[in-house]
Parts: structure tokens; C-alpha cells; sequence
């Protein structure tokens, strides 16, 4: 008899203990204060990085297009060959500096710490 007792009394301390655990944990959860210029300022962090994400991805197509047009040019049109070949070595250079940029602004939004980042 005393051995159902203590298992059974076991079993309401474990509840018990259960319930109070996650009503902290959501107590917890409401009196977390987030600063709000911490989130603004991740919040144009990350719109920063998503249009220099999107400016790369129009350059990749740009240089992609550039390459494709340089084999299709004809042997006779030089000036036209040479000028896309200056326009490619831009694109590649305008592309480099914004994998550049790309990278100083993740760094910087992992430094500040922002709240649910996603990269």
C-alpha cells in the first residue's frame, strides 16, 4: 500500500512540476523586452542585404547575357567584341564589390544580434 502511495504521489509531484516549468517558461516569454530600435535598425539591416542580394543575382543574369552575346557576335563586328569584353570585366568587378558588400552586412547584422535572423 505504501508503495502505490509513493508512486502515486510521484506522479502528482512530476505533474505538478511540469505545469509550473512551462507556465514560467510563458511567463517568461510575455516579460521579454525587446528594444524596438534594435529591431528597426535589424529589420533595415536586412532589407539592405535583400536588395544588394537582389542587385547580385541581376548582375549574374547581366554577365550571364554578356557571355552570350560574345559568342554569338561575329568575327567581323571588333568594336562590338571589345566592348562587350569592357562591359564583362565591369560586371565582374561591379559584382565582386557587392559579394563584398554582401558580406560586410551579414557580418554586421550578426554582430548586432539581431532577433530571429534568417540569412
Amino acid at each position: 500500500m505504501k508503495m502505490i502511495r509513493r508512486k502515486y504521489f510521484f506522479h502528482i509531484f512530476t505533474l505538478c512540476f511540469l505545469l509550473l516549468s512551462s507556465s514560467v517558461a510563458q511567463d517568461y516569454e510575455n516579460t521579454v523586452i525587446t528594444d524596438p530600435s534594435i529591431s528597426r535598425r535589424c529589420e533595415e539591416l536586412l532589407n539592405k542585404r535583400n536588395q544588394k542580394v537582389a542587385h547580385k543575382q541581376k548582375l549574374m543574369e547581366l554577365i550571364t547575357r554578356n557571355r552570350r552575346l560574345l559568342k554569338n557576335v561575329p568575327k567581323e563586328k571588333k568594336t562590338v567584341k571589345v566592348k562587350l569584353i569592357e562591359n564583362y570585366g565591369k560586371l565582374k568587378n561591379e559584382l565582386r564589390l557587392s559579394l563584398i558588400k554582401i558580406t560586410h552586412l551579414e557580418e554586421s547584422i550578426v554582430r548586432t544580434g539581431c532577433p530571429g535572423l534568417t540569412l
